[in-house]
């Protein structure tokens, strides 16, 4: 088990919430990293008792200067783990900012912090089942091209639609994962991701309240309900685990089956 900082964005939310709750019960200390500074430091008062040394940061990730911030925060302690919850979804914002904030400043995020893990960590990023519902095979060429070479010719045209950019940022989220397995096994670290379905966070609830569309896909869940955000926090407590130490390069699907259904029988049956 690695000794450093577990490196927690969006610690207030949904997902890295109970993701801080988990990492906190095993005794690690913790940054957390979320743009509301009472909500943070309530939620670090709370954890203190069982983790010991818990920072805040708050901080907007979209900042260039946000990997800056958290090593500045960190104060040369080596970060054994990075949750990188923090993003926006279809109706937080427009296309632009939306892409910008869940792939640009993930990229820059996972660049900057690289070299300051301890070996033996682990980062987790969160992309989306949307990710798996961009069927257009040229499309997808287009975000792979993106994330090896940084040309955005093949997905510009898609960042005036908030629904797009969104899928698309995920799909290229899963790409930093594959593409930066390498960089990270060669100093003994290990990056991946999750995939959550339809969670019953407040963004997830706000997303199904807002998009009938969504509604009726969550009706069709095989597992017949929503996730929780514990659901995603317990499957990244496990790949900064031990028993996940050949797990890299890969994203996890936390979705109660709802893409293997539309994988498999489509979606309108």
């Amino acid at each position: 088990m690695t000794t450093g900082t577990v490196v927690i964005t969006g610690a207030a939310g949904g997902m890295g919430r109970p993701a801080a709750q988990r990492f906190a019960a095993q005794g690690r200390p913790l940054l957390l990293c979320d743009l509301n500074a009472e909500r943070l430091e309530a939620l670090a008062q709370e954890l203190r008792p069982a983790a010991g040394k818990v920072d805040i940061l708050a901080a907007d990730i979209a900042a260039e200067d946000f990997p800056a911030q958290i090593l500045a925060t960190l104060g040369g302690a080596p970060i054994s783990a990075l949750i990188h919850t923090a993003g926006l979804s279809p109706t937080m914002s427009d296309g632009a900012r939306i892409f910008a904030v869940n792939y640009d400043a993930t990229e820059r995020l996972v660049a900057g912090l690289l070299p300051h893990f301890e070996a033996g960590g682990c980062a987790v990023l969160i992309s989306s089942v949307s990710a798996y519902m961009l069927g257009d095979p040229a499309l997808l060429a287009s975000i792979r091209d993106f994330v090896l070479t940084g040309k955005r010719d093949g997905i510009s045209g898609y960042m005036d639609h908030p629904g797009m950019a969104y899928a698309i940022s995920k799909r290229a989220v899963i790409g930093i994962v594959e593409r930066d397995a390498t960089a990270f096994g060669q100093r003994g670290l290990r990056i991946a991701s999750i995939a959550p379905g339809f969670i019953a966070t407040p963004m997830g609830n706000a997303e199904a309240e807002a998009n009938e569309q969504l509604r009726a896909m969550i009706g069709m869940v095989p597992q017949r309900r929503m996730g929780q955000g514990d659901e995603i926090a317990s499957v990244a407590e496990f790949l900064c685990s031990p028993a996940a130490s050949y797990v890299s390069g890969v994203d996890i699907r936390v979705d109660g089956g709802i893409i293997g259904l539309l994988n498999t029988k489509g979606s309108g049956q």
